[in-house]
Parts: C-alpha cells; structure tokens; sequence
C-alpha cells in the first residue's frame, strides 16, 4: 500500500469506519478520522498507531466537508485513499418513511459521498493518483433492508461503476464493499433481539454474524497495490448471505426428494 499521503475515512468513529480507520493506520497510513460525533472521532484517532487526527464534520455540509478536508491535506498532506463509511438506517417501510426521512438516509448514504469525492477526487489527481474504497450493503443487492436504506446503496453501486473510467485518467481506483449484517452501531438494538439475532445467523451459511474488522480486510485489499488491477468492482463481504436460497428447516426435506425419471 502506498504509505505517503493520508487516508480519509467517514465514519470512523465507530464499527466499519473505525475498524477501517485502524486497519489503515496498521499499514502505516497517516488516517483523519472524521465522524460526526467529535467524542467518538477523538476516541478512534487516540487508539491509532501512527500519526491521526480527529475531525468533527457532517458530510452532507458542503462547506464543512471542504473545511476538514483542507486542514487534513494540510496536515497529513494530499489524500491517497478514501473510504466513505458514513450511513445512518431508518426501518421504515415505503409508506411509513416520511419525506424527511427519506431524505436524511439518502443525504447522508448517498450525497455524502458525492460531497467528500468532490472535494477529495482533485486532491488526490494533483497527488498523482489513490484509491477510493466505499461501503455498500447487501442491501444494494436484494430486498434486504428498507426502502430509503436500500436505494441509498443501490445508489452507491451505481455511483461506483459510473466513476471508474472517469477517475481512472487521473490514476484513481474506485470499489465498493458490501457487507452483510454486522456488528455494528447500525445493529446494535436489532441483534439485540434474540429472535433476529439467531434467524441472522440461520441464514448466514458461514454460521456467524459479521465483525467490522472483516469489512476492514476487504476495504485495505481494495484500497492496496494487490488490487491496483481492480475498479468499478463491488466486493460482497456477507458470509455468503445473498449466495443461495434459506430454505430453513424445509432444506433438510427438500433434499429427500430425488429426480425420477419420466
């Protein structure tokens, strides 16, 4: 991995963020850890090896956005990787989310991101190049999920694949992962509940729920030299959630019947 620059993470105050902010750091990248909870964000820089700074930003503010990010230039230097993290999630269905609702999911998961590459995408071109790695979901896949959760990722995937051969002239890489469900802040009060956390692990072939540090792994191989060949490209990191049909306890049934021949 290239080691001169910084890495700019959102959310890395907590789950998917910090554990991404502290696999960089681990790979000897200068990291700025922004969050919108300055507590949180001080937190993470302070457990970080190496150099890191926390910086207190909402990432639909432009202005902010654009603020943070030159002092962390200016600190760190020019950004070579980037890892939008940031998400919030309401649990509403279609008709139960309000307007503003649906706007705060997609502003925060969606615009975002837009915002920070806007402001980190010439910054990293006049540094000659980097990498961009951004979190996803499953639910960008399949029905998982809720409405405004669900086209926000989608829209995440979509907005990868568009930018791929457009950044690539300028020495930029651009994936995205995907996890499934993990333990994070996202889900703390949802695995909380036994009924949901035993049915997760039911329809999770590997047989565990998702750590951070998992999604870590596959966002520093993204954003490292053994991916340099890789862009435009989604990683589904969800213990194999999406890969088959859960046919629960009808699966051991329906494996009892063999074709006959007719």
């Amino acid at each position: 991995m290239n080691t001169t620059g910084c890495a700019i993470v959102t959310g890395a105050g907590s789950g998917i963020g910090r554990a991404c902010a502290h696999r960089l750091a681990d790979a000897g990248l200068a990291v700025a850890v922004l969050d919108a909870n300055r507590d949180a964000a001080e937190k993470t820089a302070a457990e970080l090896l190496g150099d890191a700074a926390a910086f207190t930003v909402d990432v639909t503010d432009e202005a902010q956005v654009a603020r943070v990010v030159g002092a962390a230039t200016e600190r760190f230097g020019g950004p070579a990787v980037l890892v939008n993290a940031a998400g919030i999630i309401v649990r509403k269905t279609l008709l139960e989310s309000t307007v503003e609702e649906w706007r705060r999911v997609l502003d925060v998961n969606l615009t975002g991101y837009f915002i920070l590459l806007r402001q980190v995408v010439p910054l990293m071109a006049a540094g000659g190049g980097g990498s961009i790695v951004q979190i996803a979901s499953i639910a960008g896949h399949t029905g998982y999920g809720f409405s405004s959760y669900t086209a926000a990722k989608g829209g995440v995937l979509a907005l990868t694949r568009q930018l791929a051969a457009e950044l690539a002239q300028d020495g930029i890489r651009i994936n995205s992962v995907s996890p499934g469900v993990v333990h994070s802040g996202l889900n703390r009060d949802t695995l909380a509940n036994p009924a949901i956390h035993a049915a997760t692990v039911a329809n999770t072939p590997v047989g565990r729920i998702g750590d951070p540090a998992d999604i870590a792994a596959a966002v520093a191989f993204l954003a490292g030299p053994d991916a340099g060949y890789i862009t435009g490209t989604d990683l589904v990191a969800d213990g194999g959630m999406i890969s088959t049909i859960h046919w629960g306890a009808a699966g051991d049934d329906l494996h009892s019947f063999h074709a006959q021949e007719h």
